[in-house]
């Protein structure tokens, strides 16, 4: 009987995806987070913003259609955990975009790994983002699994729904943290 309705369930959800979203939709998302980014502090250079943004944005859309994600990211990952799907759990999303952006080599833009509620069973990761130097404290959340692909930023102490923590190398891709917190 559980079978059948998890078979069930597989079989509707498989053929959902995410709807991606238009033209105009996502040159508003590249806008504020550009503007969110420029705003952490006057040396970030305004063409680095722009690029990171557009990156970011159009990498965690790419990621969504590669790892074939459902709609809802919970579902998503009890069919990762049971094999139906192979990618897509937070800690990939956080860092496949990672390799992503590193390859850009940003001069005024540091890349954080972050974890929140970290050792338990609801423990999640995502990236941040600060001018170079300046750590987590400062810095946009990046949070690609969320909203399935549908970027999630905010400012990082503004995130209401996870307390974020830096998580030093955890993908062993990032140079030595500046130190700060």
């Amino acid at each position: 009987m559980y079978i059948k309705v998890f078979l069930l369930f597989t079989l509707l959800f498989l053929g959902c995806s995410v709807p991606q979203p238009t033209v105009q939709e996502t040159n508003v998302k590249v806008r504020t987070l550009e503007n969110l980014i420029v705003t952490l502090s006057p040396s970030i250079q305004k063409k680095e913003a722009l690029d990171f943004a557009q990156g970011s944005i159009a990498y965690s859309y790419q990621l969504a259609k590669e790892y074939e994600v459902l709609p809802s990211p919970w579902w998503h990952n009890t069919f990762v955990n049971v094999g139906i799907k192979k990618r897509g759990l937070c800690h990939e999303w956080a860092e496949d975009l990672l390799r992503f952006l590193v390859q850009r080599d940003y001069k005024t833009l540091e890349l954080h790994a972050v974890g929140a509620n970290i050792g338990y069973f609801n423990e999640h990761n995502a990236l941040s983002v600060s001018a170079r130097g300046k750590g987590i404290r400062k810095s946009i959340l990046l949070d690609a699994w969320r909203n399935s692909g549908n970027l999630y930023f905010i400012q990082i102490d503004k995130d209401i729904k996870y307390k974020w923590r830096e998580r030093h190398n955890l993908y062993g891709i990032l140079p030595p943290s500046s130190g700060k917190r």
